[in-house]
Formats: C-alpha cells, sequence, structure tokens
C-alpha cells in the first residue's frame, strides 16, 4: 500500500495518482468537485467492488491537500442491511460495506474508529442509501460512512465524531461527490472520486460479470 499526499504549493496534475491505473485498463480521470444531485432512480446496489480513492480538502487546517487510497465495498446481506433500533426509518438501506485504506489525517478528517474493518457488524465504511417516503418528491441519497465506532451495529449515535463521504455522481467508471468531517460541527470538507478498478462492476460483483 502506498498513500500519496499532495499538499498545497506541489503541483502535480490530477492524473497522475501514484500507483492508481486500473487493472482493467480505466484510468483515473481528473477529480473534481460534482454539484449535481443524484437522480431519483440511482441505487447503491451495483457500487460493489474495488477503487482508487482521492479526497481533496476545501476547507479546513489542511485545505488545498489531497490524498490517495484504496475502497473495497461488498454487499451487505439478510438483517444487516436495515436499521436494527425500533422505529427505524425504513426508508434507509444499508446494500454495502467495506474498508479502506486511507490517511485521514492528511486531509485534517476524523478517523472514528478504524475504517479498515472487515467486520460487517462493525464496519471501516458503511453506505447509507436513502430514498423518498411516500407522498415525498423523489429523491435519492448514498452516503459512506467511514468509521467501525461510526457504524457498529446496534449503537444509535446522536452526537461524537463523523466522516462522510456523500455520493453525487455514480457511473460505470465509479462514484464521486463531497466529503465533511468533524466533531458536532463541521471541521473540514472537500469533495473525492472514486474511480473503479477493472471490470464494470455489474450485480455487485466486485467489479466482475
Amino acid at each position: 500500500m502506498r498513500w500519496s499526499v499532495i499538499r498545497p504549493g506541489f503541483v502535480l496534475p490530477l492524473l497522475t495518482w501514484i500507483g492508481c491505473r486500473a487493472s482493467g485498463g480505466v484510468a483515473p480521470q481528473d477529480c473534481a468537485p460534482v454539484t449535481s444531485e443524484l437522480s431519483a432512480e440511482t441505487s447503491a446496489e451495483k457500487i460493489g467492488g474495488e477503487y482508487q480513492l482521492r479526497l481533496v480538502a476545501t476547507s479546513g487546517v489542511k485545505a488545498g491537500s489531497r490524498v490517495d487510497g484504496t475502497l473495497r465495498l461488498q454487499p451487505q446481506t439478510g438483517e444487516l442491511r436495515y436499521r436494527s433500533w425500533p422505529g427505524s426509518d425504513s426508508s434507509v438501506v444499508h446494500p454495502m460495506y467495506g474498508a479502506a485504506e486511507l490517511e485521514l489525517a492528511a486531509v485534517d478528517a476524523i478517523q472514528v474508529g478504524s475504517i479498515s474493518s472487515t467486520d460487517p457488524m462493525a464496519p471501516g465504511v458503511l453506505v447509507i442509501e436513502q430514498h423518498a417516503r411516500a407522498g415525498q418528491p423523489p429523491r435519492a441519497d448514498i452516503t459512506l460512512r467511514l468509521g467501525s465506532e461510526a457504524n457498529r451495529r446496534n449503537r444509535q449515535r446522536v452526537d461524537g465524531g463523523y466522516m462522510a463521504l456523500r455520493v453525487r455522481r455514480v457511473d460505470s467508471s465509479g462514484f464521486a461527490g463531497s466529503w465533511a468531517s468533524g466533531v458536532l460541527r463541521e471541521r473540514s470538507a472537500g469533495y473525492f472520486c472514486a474511480v473503479r478498478i477493472g471490470g464494470n462492476g455489474k450485480d455487485g460483483k466486485d467489479g466482475k460479470e
């Protein structure tokens, strides 16, 4: 595993991610802010697979810095797809979970437990998908919450540290959006790009047919 941390003033084209050319022949694209919103029919069911991940900080003490790492997502199964406490919002599902290898401190993001945990009961990365309830305008929200303590099953957190990626675009090459992190209030934020490593990720089978 090699991490690449680029700080302000260090000029390097975004296309030259270290060790980041995908095995399937898809080269990473320029990572830029995404301002669009997901279409209402967007689903996280097919984003399983391996990705090269880049975070860029636009606020906080590390504004202008960026860091590269890896992300792996796989389908969540059974009751783990749903929230466990009584009265949980039925419009929220957890279709994927996984792990990341990333130096969050490089962009001044909070790490709430391990982000490399592969325990489905307390994963390093949990995908949270929400669609509109009956009677509401159609919409789709997909968030990746990082940190095993934040994602621990049967624990409803109401405060504390957070690190989350909000997905704003999904296509065959991967997904992208914005991120924010803090404790009670936002401490740092920016945008991210996740570029698929090989395959096209159909049916959520880790990028393989």
